[in-house]
Parts: structure tokens; sequence; C-alpha cells
């Protein structure tokens, strides 16, 4: 009678422990809920559009909870790519620079999306889409796109400049030194050059890697435009440690005339007092002027995207929140609610081309021109910024500078 009893003791914790296993696969919670992380790195300002999103999904998915958990744009790369390899930490889904996408997809970190994706891929605009391919399959969906565009107040310029012989004329007109004035102003970081290395028709770097442009005559010429309006003296002194901040609060103040920005800084730009008011109006949004061998405009093109940890233990819920985050409902939420430009071609309803920014910005997307697509393109700003700073500063001619960039990434993309 004991060994019967035993016998029963034993199938009972059995059964509870298969039960038990069964609600684990199920969601990882009592009640089969899956329970999914997901990292976000938008700012103050656009971050309440998102959480809704999140908020909403919950509501009416009850069988997956979303945490969303905000992570500082900085250290996203690094602590994702950390959590990823050693297996532990890392969230179900994450929001990822353009550049990442190929990179955590070469690494193994990202779980494969072919065919996962509600209606296809048809309603992506080409250019981000491309962003989330890696060896012909489909890694992440585009969130927004962006590029860089020529910010003016019309106070100060009735008509935006088309060419860079124009914008450096109109910067040292405008300039006056002993009141703190600038016709421009450049944050100093590489990425914010690259529409002058464009303007004459130069670039970066092949798709492929195997060929460097960056050095090229096309891409000095274009770098050296803005040396030029440096030597001028029509440049906003540049401090590299806080350029960012001092290009827009002086564009804000009405202390500087023209700067080189993207879309996601409009919102906070327009808050300055030089845009306030009676002087809402002066707000400008301009393609960004082309050089004398140009043929478009070009800035490049930038954005985020969606893509899920290759080790979530719940790919199923992870791809139904995906899809939920990047519907071209969800799209039109956050463009309407943050003027950001949105990836999906159905998304650029009448609502959100009311918005004046992204009414500025789309009829500029086709001339934006792609960054590369390549796993190491997320590593060449870091020896770019460095390599230009003593040419920014009139140190260094922009040939050697540039020669320096093409030197320090070559290992990069010939290894």
């Amino acid at each position: 009678m004991k060994r019967q009893n035993i016998f029963l003791a034993m199938t009972l914790t059995l059964a509870t422990l298969i039960l038990a296993a069964c609600g684990s696969s199920n969601g990882g919670s009592s009640g089969g809920v899956a329970k999914l992380t997901f990292w976000y790195t938008e700012g103050q300002t656009e971050a309440p559009a998102i959480l809704k999103l999140v908020s909403d999904f919950n509501a009416s998915h009850p069988n997956i909870q979303v945490t969303a958990q905000y992570v500082d744009f900085g250290s996203a790369h690094d602590k994702f790519a950390n959590a990823a390899k050693a297996g532990t930490g890392a969230p179900d889904i994450i929001r990822t620079d353009i550049a990442w996408t190929s990179e955590f997809a070469k690494d193994g970190y990202l779980l494969n999306l072919d065919g996962k994706i509600d209606g296809g891929t048809s309603d992506f605009l080409p250019a981000p889409l491309a962003y989330n391919m890696y060896n012909g399959h489909l890694w992440g969906v585009p969130e927004v796109t962006d590029f860089i565009a020529l910010y003016y107040n019309k106070a100060l310029v009735p008509n935006p400049p088309t060419t860079l012989a124009d914008l450096r004329t109109m910067a040292k007109q405008l300039t006056n030194k002993s009141k703190g004035i600038y016709g421009f102003a450049t944050q100093g970081g590489s990425y914010f050059v690259t529409p002058f290395i464009f303007a004459d028709g130069g670039g970066l770097v092949s798709d492929d890697g195997k060929t460097i442009y960056i050095n090229d005559p096309q891409s000095v010429s274009g770098f050296q435009h803005l040396l030029d309006m440096i030597k001028d003296g029509s440049v906003q002194p540049i401090d590299f440690k806080n350029g960012y901040t001092n290009a827009d609060e002086g564009f804000k103040a009405g202390k500087v005339a023209m700067i080189a920005n993207g879309p996601w800084q409009a919102t906070d730009l327009m808050s300055g007092s030089a845009f306030q008011g009676a002087n809402a109006a002066n707000f400008g949004v301009a393609a960004f002027p082309i050089g004398s061998a140009g043929d478009v405009p070009r800035s490049p093109t930038g954005g985020q995207n969606y893509s899920i940890y290759a080790g979530t233990p719940y790919p199923d819920a992870a791809v139904t929140f995906l899809n939920y985050l990047d519907s071209s409902a969800s799209q039109i939420a956050v463009a309407t609610a943050n003027g950001t430009l949105p990836t999906r071609q159905s998304a650029y309803t009448p609502a959100v081309l009311n918005n004046p920014v992204v009414a500025a910005f789309k009829p500029l997307l086709p001339t934006a021109k792609a960054r590369p697509v390549n796993p190491n393109a997320g590593q060449i700003f870091t020896a770019f910024d460095a390599d230009i700073q003593n040419a920014l500063t009139l140190k260094e001619s922009a040939q050697n500078a540039l020669n320096k960039v093409a030197q320090d990434w070559a290992p990069l993309f010939n290894s």
C-alpha cells in the first residue's frame, strides 16, 4: 500500500511539472501570457506616442504583455550586442539604427523575418526597407526614415540657397561677429558633414565595401566648400563637445541663420524664441544645396528599424507585436504626434501631410542618398569624426583629413 502511495505521489508530481512546463512554453507566466520586453530609444518628446502604442497593444492582446523599457540611444548598440552575445538580458524587440541591422544580422542576433510581415513589404519605401536586408533575407522593418535638410530663418533668409556658392555668399552677408550672429552653424560631427561630401558628387563607401570614395576628388571638393565657409568666419565657432546643442540653440535664438539637421529635431527647433508667436512663419525647410558638380540635392538617408532578438522564447508573440507596432495605422499615429517621416507609402495620408515638417520633407525624399548597407557601416563615423576635426579647425587640408578617414576605414572593409 505504501509503494502505491509513493507511485501516486510521483505521478502527481510529474503531472504538475508537465503542466508547469506547458505554461512556461506558452508564455512564461500563469494564464499563458507571453511576456515581452521592448527597448525603445526615442527621446522625451517622441516617447509618449510610442508608449501609447504599447499600451493599446496590451489592451487589445490579453495573451501578450509588452513591457517597454527606455534605453539611451548612445548606449543601445553595445548594450544589445553584449546581452545578445551573452545570451541573457536581451530584449525580445529592439529599435535599432539603420546601420546596426545588418551588423546584428551578420552576428546571428536577429530573427529572420522572411514571410512574417503582414501584407508583405511592398508598402515600404525602397530605401528604408533596404537597410533591413542582409544576404537576401529580411531582419527588420523600417520604422521612421530621415535625412538632413537645410533649416533656415525666413526673417534672415527670404529665399534659401540652392547651391553651395549661394550658401557661402549668404552666410558671409548675414554674419555679424560683434553681435554674435552667424550665417551658418555646423555641429562638427561627420554625419552633418556628409551633405557637403555628397554635394559635388562624392560618396562614402560602396555597399559591398570594396570601394572607398571618401577621399576621391569629388568628396574632397565638397568638404572644401565647408572649410571655405569656416575660413570666411561665417560659421559659428565649433565646440566639438557641445556642437549639436550650440548649433540648434543658436538657430532657435535667431543668432544663426541656417543649419543642417533632420526632421527629428524640427519640433525642438520650432520651440525657439525666433519662431514663436508672430514669428512662427519664419521657420523654413529646404533641400541641402548642391555643388558645382552636383546633379540634385543629396543628404544621407537615416532612420530607425524594429527587429526581433533571435533568442526570444516567444517568436510568434514578438512578430505579432512587431506587425502592430509598425503597421500603417501605427506609423500614421506616430507621424501625426511627432512629425517624423513614415516608411510606409500608405502612411502619407492628408492628416500626416498636414504637418508642415512632414510636408516640407516628403518632396525631398527621392533625392536622399542611401548610406552603405554593410555590417561595418555603423563604425565608419567613429574614425570620421576624429579625423576631420583638425580640418574643421583649419589645421589640416581637406585632402589630408579625408585620406586619414580612408586609411582608417580600410580595415573595416578590406579585412
